[in-house]
């Protein structure tokens, strides 16, 4: 039963890298890909548990981080490839209002981080254009708008896994 662990996570992890890599290669697909990227995690997430999964992450999120020349694609997953994991805790919220504030709060603290991070430490300055700053405050909301889909077809894909595709990769 080990063995069947260690490969689906490392398959999952190889996967999630191959789509990563993809991104780099396709223009615009900045953050088309780190989305795919997450979709390898919901098989670890859903046969193995959170501690798996975030692995998965862990190690794609580097492999990203070193190999990927789009630095931003690689900081996308590195700042939102965990959500996956994350996403059962945050659905267990009972009040609906707050389990989407807690959501859309998550989604706003990350890309506000990332983006910082990408300014200051690694000197992108072309995100840093003060002049632009109503349009920032537009793509801030069309990311969390992006986040609330991303978390809706998640919830929808591990369904598919449970009934439909789990079956073809695990006999009996």
């Amino acid at each position: 039963m080990r063995s069947r662990r260690t490969a689906l996570c490392g398959v999952s992890a190889a996967l999630g890298t191959a789509l990563l890599l993809l991104g780099g290669l396709i223009p615009g697909a900045t953050y088309c890909a780190p989305l795919l990227g997450m979709l390898p995690l919901i098989p670890c997430m859903e046969e193995y548990g959170r501690g798996a999964a975030l692995s998965v992450y862990a190690v794609t999120a580097a492999l990203a981080v070193l190999l990927i020349p789009d630095k931003e694609l690689a900081c996308v997953y590195l700042f939102f490839g965990y959500y996956p994991a994350l996403k059962p805790a945050l659905d267990q919220i009972a009040a609906r209002p707050l389990r989407l504030a807690a959501k859309l709060a998550l989604c706003t603290a990350a890309a506000l981080t990332m983006y910082f991070l990408l300014i200051r430490v690694l000197g992108l300055e072309q995100l840093s254009d003060d002049a632009a700053l109503p349009l920032r405050a537009l793509l801030l909301v069309m990311a969390n708008v992006t986040f609330l889909l991303l978390d809706r077809a998640l919830g929808q894909l591990s369904l598919v896994w449970r009934h439909r595709l789990r079956r073809l990769f695990f006999r009996r």
